[in-house]
Protein backbone atom coordinates (compact mmCIF):
# COMPACT_ATOMS: atom_id res chain seq x y z
CA UNK A 1 0.00 0.00 0.00
CA UNK A 2 1.13 3.56 -0.83
CA UNK A 3 2.59 5.34 2.09
CA UNK A 4 0.69 8.20 2.56
CA UNK A 5 1.19 11.66 3.40
CA UNK A 6 -0.46 13.48 6.32
CA UNK A 7 -0.78 17.63 6.03
CA UNK A 8 -3.00 19.45 9.05
CA UNK A 9 -4.14 23.19 7.84
CA UNK A 10 -5.46 25.25 10.82
CA UNK A 11 -6.67 28.31 9.32
CA UNK A 12 -5.82 31.81 11.27
CA UNK A 13 -9.96 32.17 11.95
CA UNK A 14 -9.35 29.16 14.68
CA UNK A 15 -6.65 31.09 16.61
CA UNK A 16 -9.52 33.98 16.96
CA UNK A 17 -12.18 32.11 18.06
CA UNK A 18 -13.42 33.21 21.88
CA UNK A 19 -11.71 31.18 25.08
CA UNK A 20 -15.15 29.36 25.55
CA UNK A 21 -14.82 27.36 22.02
CA UNK A 22 -13.53 23.99 23.38
CA UNK A 23 -12.48 22.35 19.60
CA UNK A 24 -9.13 23.55 18.85
CA UNK A 25 -8.63 21.05 15.88
CA UNK A 26 -5.17 19.88 17.02
CA UNK A 27 -4.73 15.90 16.30
CA UNK A 28 -4.83 14.05 19.71
CA UNK A 29 -3.16 11.33 18.31
CA UNK A 30 -3.24 9.37 14.57
CA UNK A 31 -2.65 5.23 14.12
CA UNK A 32 -2.49 3.28 10.26
CA UNK A 33 -4.38 0.13 10.97
CA UNK A 34 -2.35 -0.75 7.53
CA UNK A 35 -5.63 -1.30 5.30
CA UNK A 36 -8.64 1.15 4.24
CA UNK A 37 -10.86 1.81 6.75
CA UNK A 38 -14.26 1.07 5.13
CA UNK A 39 -16.99 1.31 8.45
CA UNK A 40 -18.03 4.14 10.43
CA UNK A 41 -16.61 4.57 13.79
CA UNK A 42 -18.62 3.41 16.86
CA UNK A 43 -17.76 4.35 20.43
CA UNK A 44 -18.50 2.65 23.85
CA UNK A 45 -17.18 3.76 26.93
CA UNK A 46 -13.33 3.99 26.37
CA UNK A 47 -12.72 1.98 23.01
CA UNK A 48 -13.50 3.21 19.25
CA UNK A 49 -14.89 0.40 17.16
CA UNK A 50 -14.45 0.00 13.35
CA UNK A 51 -13.36 -2.35 10.44
CA UNK A 52 -11.48 -2.40 7.54
CA UNK A 53 -11.38 -3.65 3.72
CA UNK A 54 -9.78 -6.68 4.88
CA UNK A 55 -12.52 -7.77 7.04
CA UNK A 56 -10.67 -6.92 10.39
CA UNK A 57 -12.30 -5.42 12.88
CA UNK A 58 -10.64 -3.15 15.75
CA UNK A 59 -11.18 -1.98 19.32
CA UNK A 60 -8.79 1.11 19.64
CA UNK A 61 -8.20 2.86 23.07
CA UNK A 62 -9.86 5.98 22.63
CA UNK A 63 -6.80 8.23 24.58
CA UNK A 64 -4.18 6.77 23.04
CA UNK A 65 -5.55 4.68 19.55
CA UNK A 66 -3.63 1.67 20.85
CA UNK A 67 -4.82 -1.97 19.58
CA UNK A 68 -7.09 -3.09 22.54
CA UNK A 69 -8.39 -6.49 20.77
CA UNK A 70 -9.02 -7.47 17.05
CA UNK A 71 -11.39 -9.77 15.06
CA UNK A 72 -10.36 -11.24 11.84
CA UNK A 73 -13.74 -11.21 9.70
CA UNK A 74 -15.00 -13.04 6.62
CA UNK A 75 -15.21 -9.87 4.06
CA UNK A 76 -15.05 -6.07 4.10
CA UNK A 77 -16.34 -4.52 6.73
CA UNK A 78 -19.56 -2.40 6.04
CA UNK A 79 -21.54 0.42 7.60
CA UNK A 80 -21.67 1.93 11.11
CA UNK A 81 -21.73 -0.53 13.77
CA UNK A 82 -24.11 -0.88 16.23
CA UNK A 83 -23.83 -1.51 20.13
CA UNK A 84 -26.05 -3.14 21.93
CA UNK A 85 -26.02 -4.85 25.47
CA UNK A 86 -22.66 -4.42 25.89
CA UNK A 87 -21.65 -6.45 22.20
CA UNK A 88 -21.48 -4.84 19.08
CA UNK A 89 -22.85 -6.08 15.71
CA UNK A 90 -21.61 -5.53 12.61
CA UNK A 91 -21.88 -6.45 8.60
CA UNK A 92 -19.47 -7.28 5.92
CA UNK A 93 -19.86 -7.17 2.63
CA UNK A 94 -20.50 -10.94 1.73
CA UNK A 95 -23.94 -10.55 3.77
CA UNK A 96 -22.26 -12.10 6.99
CA UNK A 97 -23.59 -9.94 10.29
CA UNK A 98 -21.37 -10.80 13.38
CA UNK A 99 -21.77 -10.19 17.05
CA UNK A 100 -18.53 -9.49 19.52
CA UNK A 101 -18.36 -8.89 23.20
CA UNK A 102 -16.93 -5.70 23.24
CA UNK A 103 -14.59 -6.22 26.62
CA UNK A 104 -12.38 -8.96 24.91
CA UNK A 105 -13.73 -9.37 21.31
CA UNK A 106 -14.74 -13.06 21.77
CA UNK A 107 -17.19 -14.19 19.55
CA UNK A 108 -21.36 -13.87 20.75
CA UNK A 109 -23.03 -14.80 17.07
CA UNK A 110 -23.09 -14.72 13.47
CA UNK A 111 -25.18 -15.07 11.31
CA UNK A 112 -25.07 -16.44 7.43
CA UNK A 113 -27.46 -18.44 5.89
CA UNK A 114 -30.65 -16.47 5.59
CA UNK A 115 -30.53 -14.44 2.71
CA UNK A 116 -28.86 -17.05 0.49
CA UNK A 117 -26.00 -17.48 -2.13
CA UNK A 118 -24.52 -13.90 -4.13
CA UNK A 119 -26.63 -11.91 -1.39
CA UNK A 120 -24.47 -8.85 0.09
CA UNK A 121 -24.86 -6.01 2.77
CA UNK A 122 -23.61 -2.40 1.49
CA UNK A 123 -24.13 -0.77 4.55
CA UNK A 124 -24.38 -1.39 8.18
CA UNK A 125 -26.55 -2.11 10.99
CA UNK A 126 -29.33 -0.23 13.35
CA UNK A 127 -29.85 -1.86 16.76
CA UNK A 128 -32.88 -1.14 19.18
CA UNK A 129 -35.74 -3.34 21.23
CA UNK A 130 -33.63 -6.09 21.68
CA UNK A 131 -32.71 -6.32 17.83
CA UNK A 132 -30.58 -6.01 15.30
CA UNK A 133 -31.66 -4.61 11.81
CA UNK A 134 -30.04 -4.57 8.39
CA UNK A 135 -30.70 -4.25 4.45
CA UNK A 136 -29.10 -7.00 1.94
CA UNK A 137 -29.54 -6.54 -1.46
CA UNK A 138 -32.03 -9.02 -1.78
CA UNK A 139 -34.43 -5.96 -1.28
CA UNK A 140 -35.45 -7.30 2.13
CA UNK A 141 -34.60 -5.82 5.54
CA UNK A 142 -33.47 -8.45 8.02
CA UNK A 143 -34.79 -8.30 12.21
CA UNK A 144 -32.22 -10.41 14.28
CA UNK A 145 -32.80 -11.27 17.87
CA UNK A 146 -29.58 -8.86 19.66
CA UNK A 147 -29.21 -12.35 21.66
CA UNK A 148 -28.41 -14.65 19.23
CA UNK A 149 -28.44 -13.97 16.24
CA UNK A 150 -31.97 -15.65 14.90
CA UNK A 151 -33.54 -14.34 12.37
CA UNK A 152 -37.19 -12.78 13.44
CA UNK A 153 -38.84 -11.48 10.31
CA UNK A 154 -37.89 -9.99 6.60
CA UNK A 155 -39.65 -7.03 5.14
CA UNK A 156 -39.67 -7.12 1.11
CA UNK A 157 -38.60 -3.62 -0.05
CA UNK A 158 -39.89 -2.10 -3.60
CA UNK A 159 -38.67 -3.31 -7.20
CA UNK A 160 -35.67 -1.14 -6.64
CA UNK A 161 -35.12 -2.34 -3.26
CA UNK A 162 -32.47 -0.81 -0.59
CA UNK A 163 -28.87 -0.51 0.04
CA UNK A 164 -28.61 1.54 2.68
CA UNK A 165 -28.79 0.90 6.27
CA UNK A 166 -32.00 1.31 8.15
CA UNK A 167 -32.34 3.58 11.28
CA UNK A 168 -33.73 3.22 14.46
CA UNK A 169 -36.16 5.08 17.09
CA UNK A 170 -39.21 6.26 18.90
CA UNK A 171 -40.13 2.22 19.07
CA UNK A 172 -40.10 1.75 15.07
CA UNK A 173 -37.92 1.06 12.31
CA UNK A 174 -37.07 3.51 9.46
CA UNK A 175 -36.22 2.27 5.97
CA UNK A 176 -34.87 4.25 3.16
CA UNK A 177 -35.58 2.66 -0.47
CA UNK A 178 -33.76 2.75 -3.80
CA UNK A 179 -37.09 2.94 -5.18
CA UNK A 180 -37.96 6.75 -3.13
CA UNK A 181 -39.86 5.22 -0.30
CA UNK A 182 -39.60 5.90 3.44
CA UNK A 183 -41.33 3.34 4.87
CA UNK A 184 -42.41 3.09 9.05
CA UNK A 185 -42.17 -1.02 10.11
CA UNK A 186 -43.38 -2.03 13.28
CA UNK A 187 -40.45 -4.19 14.83
CA UNK A 188 -42.72 -6.55 16.70
CA UNK A 189 -43.70 -8.14 13.68
CA UNK A 190 -41.82 -6.41 10.36
CA UNK A 191 -45.24 -4.99 8.89
CA UNK A 192 -45.03 -1.35 7.25
CA UNK A 193 -47.63 0.94 9.54
CA UNK A 194 -46.59 4.12 7.26
CA UNK A 195 -44.19 5.93 5.62
CA UNK A 196 -43.83 8.98 2.96
CA UNK A 197 -40.99 9.29 0.10
CA UNK A 198 -38.91 11.32 -2.10
CA UNK A 199 -38.03 11.72 -5.95
CA UNK A 200 -35.03 9.81 -5.34
CA UNK A 201 -33.15 7.14 -3.80
CA UNK A 202 -33.13 7.47 0.18
CA UNK A 203 -30.50 7.75 3.11
CA UNK A 204 -30.67 6.12 5.91
CA UNK A 205 -33.20 8.11 8.45
CA UNK A 206 -32.20 10.30 11.45
CA UNK A 207 -34.87 10.01 14.28
CA UNK A 208 -34.90 13.14 16.90
CA UNK A 209 -37.50 14.71 19.04
CA UNK A 210 -40.35 12.30 17.70
CA UNK A 211 -39.10 13.68 14.15
CA UNK A 212 -37.83 11.95 11.44
CA UNK A 213 -35.45 13.85 9.52
CA UNK A 214 -34.71 12.09 5.54
CA UNK A 215 -32.74 13.05 2.41
CA UNK A 216 -32.67 12.00 -0.81
CA UNK A 217 -30.36 11.39 -4.08
CA UNK A 218 -33.06 14.07 -5.81
CA UNK A 219 -31.77 17.25 -4.18
CA UNK A 220 -34.39 16.92 -0.95
CA UNK A 221 -34.26 16.82 2.39
CA UNK A 222 -37.96 16.32 4.75
CA UNK A 223 -39.04 16.42 8.39
CA UNK A 224 -42.30 14.28 9.49
CA UNK A 225 -43.29 14.30 13.01
CA UNK A 226 -43.76 10.45 13.52
CA UNK A 227 -46.96 10.54 15.92
CA UNK A 228 -49.58 10.71 13.05
CA UNK A 229 -46.94 11.28 10.18
CA UNK A 230 -47.19 15.04 9.80
CA UNK A 231 -44.95 16.13 7.23
CA UNK A 232 -43.52 19.64 8.48
CA UNK A 233 -40.87 20.67 5.96
CA UNK A 234 -39.55 19.53 2.73
CA UNK A 235 -36.92 21.89 1.03
CA UNK A 236 -34.68 21.15 -1.92
CA UNK A 237 -30.65 21.67 -2.25
CA UNK A 238 -30.53 21.38 -5.31
CA UNK A 239 -28.28 18.50 -5.92
CA UNK A 240 -28.21 14.71 -4.87
CA UNK A 241 -27.67 14.76 -1.39
CA UNK A 242 -25.21 11.78 0.09
CA UNK A 243 -25.55 11.95 3.65
CA UNK A 244 -28.18 11.19 6.12
CA UNK A 245 -29.64 14.30 7.97
CA UNK A 246 -27.31 15.55 11.42
CA UNK A 247 -29.88 17.45 13.65
CA UNK A 248 -29.09 19.39 16.36
CA UNK A 249 -28.09 22.61 18.08
CA UNK A 250 -31.56 24.07 15.74
CA UNK A 251 -30.23 22.82 12.88
CA UNK A 252 -29.78 19.79 10.03
CA UNK A 253 -26.99 19.93 8.14
CA UNK A 254 -26.54 17.85 5.05
CA UNK A 255 -23.78 17.19 2.55
CA UNK A 256 -24.33 16.95 -1.43
CA UNK A 257 -22.66 14.88 -4.17
CA UNK A 258 -20.57 17.79 -6.15
CA UNK A 259 -19.37 18.98 -2.38
CA UNK A 260 -21.57 21.50 -0.89
CA UNK A 261 -22.48 21.38 2.73
CA UNK A 262 -25.82 22.91 3.60
CA UNK A 263 -27.01 24.15 7.11
CA UNK A 264 -31.57 24.11 7.30
CA UNK A 265 -33.46 25.64 9.94
CA UNK A 266 -34.74 22.45 12.39
CA UNK A 267 -38.28 24.39 12.66
CA UNK A 268 -38.79 25.65 9.68
CA UNK A 269 -36.52 24.11 6.83
CA UNK A 270 -35.33 27.30 5.55
CA UNK A 271 -32.02 27.26 4.19
CA UNK A 272 -29.60 29.13 6.23
CA UNK A 273 -26.29 29.02 4.32
CA UNK A 274 -24.51 26.59 1.40
CA UNK A 275 -20.16 26.03 1.91
CA UNK A 276 -18.85 24.69 -1.24
CA UNK A 277 -16.08 22.57 -1.28
CA UNK A 278 -15.18 23.13 -4.89
CA UNK A 279 -16.64 20.00 -6.25
CA UNK A 280 -15.86 16.82 -4.13
CA UNK A 281 -18.50 14.82 -2.70
CA UNK A 282 -19.76 14.99 0.68
CA UNK A 283 -19.06 11.43 2.14
CA UNK A 284 -19.37 10.63 5.99
CA UNK A 285 -22.19 12.39 7.70
CA UNK A 286 -21.97 15.68 9.65
CA UNK A 287 -21.08 16.52 13.03
CA UNK A 288 -22.85 19.33 14.95
CA UNK A 289 -20.87 20.21 17.75
CA UNK A 290 -19.82 23.42 19.84
CA UNK A 291 -21.28 25.98 17.32
CA UNK A 292 -19.35 23.94 14.35
CA UNK A 293 -20.52 21.67 11.54
CA UNK A 294 -17.79 19.00 10.77
CA UNK A 295 -18.49 17.42 7.26
CA UNK A 296 -15.62 15.44 5.10
CA UNK A 297 -15.31 15.01 1.40
CA UNK A 298 -14.55 11.81 -0.50
CA UNK A 299 -11.14 13.61 -1.70
CA UNK A 300 -9.29 13.44 2.33
CA UNK A 301 -10.40 16.99 3.54
CA UNK A 302 -12.63 17.32 6.72
CA UNK A 303 -14.16 20.60 7.35
CA UNK A 304 -14.88 22.63 10.56
CA UNK A 305 -17.71 25.22 9.89
CA UNK A 306 -19.03 28.19 11.75
CA UNK A 307 -22.86 26.99 12.61
CA UNK A 308 -23.97 30.33 12.71
CA UNK A 309 -22.09 32.10 9.64
CA UNK A 310 -21.50 29.06 7.31
CA UNK A 311 -17.63 30.33 7.13
CA UNK A 312 -15.12 27.82 7.23
CA UNK A 313 -13.05 27.80 10.92
CA UNK A 314 -10.68 24.88 9.87
CA UNK A 315 -9.40 22.11 7.53
CA UNK A 316 -7.62 18.86 7.87
CA UNK A 317 -6.55 17.30 4.71
CA UNK A 318 -5.27 13.89 4.86
CA UNK A 319 -4.00 12.91 1.51
CA UNK A 320 -6.04 10.18 1.47
CA UNK A 321 -10.14 10.01 1.29
CA UNK A 322 -12.87 8.95 3.69
CA UNK A 323 -16.39 7.57 2.56
CA UNK A 324 -17.44 6.86 6.47
CA UNK A 325 -19.44 7.95 9.27
CA UNK A 326 -17.03 9.75 12.10
CA UNK A 327 -18.30 9.91 15.82
CA UNK A 328 -17.98 12.32 18.26
CA UNK A 329 -17.10 11.79 21.88
CA UNK A 330 -16.17 13.87 24.75
CA UNK A 331 -14.93 16.73 22.61
CA UNK A 332 -13.31 14.49 20.45
CA UNK A 333 -13.63 13.79 17.02
CA UNK A 334 -12.62 10.47 15.43
CA UNK A 335 -12.65 9.29 11.78
CA UNK A 336 -10.83 7.31 9.43
CA UNK A 337 -9.49 7.61 5.60
CA UNK A 338 -8.76 4.84 3.17
CA UNK A 339 -5.04 4.79 3.40
CA UNK A 340 -6.42 2.90 6.70
CA UNK A 341 -4.80 6.18 8.88
CA UNK A 342 -7.76 6.89 12.14
CA UNK A 343 -7.27 10.14 13.44
CA UNK A 344 -8.34 11.35 16.99
CA UNK A 345 -9.02 15.44 16.89
CA UNK A 346 -9.53 17.64 20.02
Amino acid sequence: MRKKIFIAVLLPALFAASQAWAFTGRTKWQVNLESGITSGIAESENVLLLGTETGKFYALNKDTGSEVWSYIGTNTIKGTPSVINNNVVFAQGDGTITCLKIADGSLMWQSMAHAGEGVTIDDGTAAGGGMIFASKSDGKLYALDAKNGHLLWTYKAGEQGVREAPGYGDGFVFLGEYGGIMSIISPHNGKRVNGGGAGGAINTPVIKNGKVYYSSWDGSVQAVQIKDVIPLWDVKIGDPVTTSPAVGEGIVAVGTVRGTIAAIDEANGNILWKFETNGNTISGNPIISEGLVFAGTASGTIYAIDKSSGKVRFNLETGSGFETNPVLSEGIIYFGDNGGTVYALQ
